[in-house]
């Protein structure tokens, strides 16, 4: 017999008898919420696991779909010049593009470079120009531009930043920090390279947009 849904009247209970009605309540209850905990600890469970495992799928997918795509525009480049019975061109980027011209897919070799030790001694050198010239007069702009100009979001010294940093310093024809920057630009050192694939698609405008497959960008 099920008690745990019967309906008592409180008022009809001896003082034992209504101890144990309480208990019994609470007793239940606790139960109530103890089932209630274990099938969400289960649904959590299941769902975090559905999500990674998914995540996972569609990252092989994706790390999939890009060295095919990659070997396919390369085959189709080299076959493009070998038509024309001439030698393909050595390039870091080239698009295949439509005959409509609405859709391309670009594939773009990009270079990773870093500073050899040398470096540290003209990055210290430009800091000090730097904070002797500004410090004193703005603080607020040395930091700003210490923090943002040279060093990426590691707060390390970025070789694209400082590139931009010098394109920058050029046109303030400073022949101290030009020097120090031409130096400092000649301590650069590739350390390897990296593909990648973009696929585009003009939209209502005739502009090229990025089909992005990014996961923030959904």
């Amino acid at each position: 017999m099920n008690t745990q849904n019967q309906t008592v009247d409180l008022s009809t209970l001896t003082a034992d008898q209504l101890q144990s009605e309480l208990k019994r309540r609470q007793l239940s209850e606790n139960q109530k919420a103890l089932k209630e905990k274990k099938v969400y600890e289960s649904d959590n469970e299941d769902f975090i696991m559905n999500a990674v495992s998914k995540a996972k799928q569609l990252r092989s997918d994706l790390d999939e779909f890009k060295k095919i795509t990659i070997k396919q525009a390369n085959e189709l480049y080299i076959r493009m010049y070998h038509i024309e019975g001439k030698e393909p061109k050595e390039v870091k980027t080239f698009s295949r593009i439509n005959k409509e011209g609405n859709m391309k897919v670009t594939v773009d070799m990009q270079e990773r470079f870093a500073f050899t030790d040398e470096a540290e001694v003209h990055i210290d050198a430009i800091q000090d120009i730097f904070k002797n010239k500004f410090q004193d007069r703005n603080k607020g702009f040395y930091r700003v531009w210490e923090k943002t100009m040279m060093r990426n979001g590691k707060g390390e010294f970025d070789p694209k930043l400082l590139a931009k940093a010098r394109t920058e310093v050029r046109e303030l024809g400073d022949d101290e920090l030009i020097n120090r920057f031409d130096k400092l630009d000649e301590c650069q050192t590739v350390i390897g390279s990296s593909l990648y694939c973009r696929i585009y698609a003009r939209d209502e405008k005739n502009k090229w947009q990025d089909i992005s497959l990014n996961f923030s960008s959904l």
